[in-house]
């Protein structure tokens, strides 16, 4: 399916959604892990539709039924700034945003070109090729990822995709090579921040 093209020829994709930016909720969340979450929580954008179908998923009527509001990118940016400056959100966290990544790329420009200096957070399936990920680089200062399965019977039983094991390590290894391990102790820092991650060009294999 083409999910490029405008108006009635758009279709939606395996994702569920079309071309049109579709956004579920914005707002603080406080389920995340605590060096994201800190005292004011992290600033949650879900995007509407995923590129898996877990059958066990929690935000199913996202992810699965669309629930969402479609957005120009001026009406998300309005609601991001208004949660960045009403609540005092220590992050921006893009939940589920690879099929949505043009838009994201977009609006981590406009946030930081406002002055924004807040960490941008990739919440991420595992499920995301190379090449994306290489496209998401200067966009994103933490990756957020899941390694859902190391059993190819699952993952196509479960998740409709019978090669996450394969594509999700490989992703893994990119968002490590560009970001390395967060790393909140050795600074000193509870805080995830953009410079909170370790370097590992020493590593074993690297």
């Amino acid at each position: 399916m083409d999910r490029l093209q405008e108006g009635d020829k758009s279709r939606a994709g395996f994702c569920r959604q079309d071309a049109r930016l579709k956004v579920a909720h914005v707002g603080p969340h406080f389920g995340e892990e605590p060096p994201l979450t800190g005292t004011r929580g992290s600033g949650t954008v879900f995007f509407s539709g995923c590129s898996l179908r877990c059958s066990y998923c929690q935000n199913y009527q996202i992810s699965r039924e669309g629930l969402g509001e479609t957005l120009e990118i001026e009406g998300l940016l309005e609601k991001v700034e208004h949660m960045i400056i009403r609540e005092r959100v220590h992050n921006i966290n893009f939940v589920t945003p690879d099929h949505f990544f043009p838009y994201a790329f977009e609006l981590v420009t406009l946030l930081r070109g406002k002055g924004h200096d807040l960490p941008m957070v990739f919440n991420l399936s595992g499920y995301q090729s190379v090449n994306l990920l290489k496209a998401a680089e200067g966009h994103a200062d933490i990756y957020l990822p899941d390694f859902k399965y190391a059993d190819r019977t699952l993952a196509k039983r479960l998740s409709k995709c019978p090669d996450y094991p394969d594509v999700a390590l490989a992703a893994l290894s990119e968002m490590l090579a560009q970001k390395g391990f967060l790393d909140t102790f050795d600074t000193g820092c509870s805080l995830a921040k953009k410079e909170s991650w370790c370097d590992t060009s020493s590593f074993p294999g690297r």
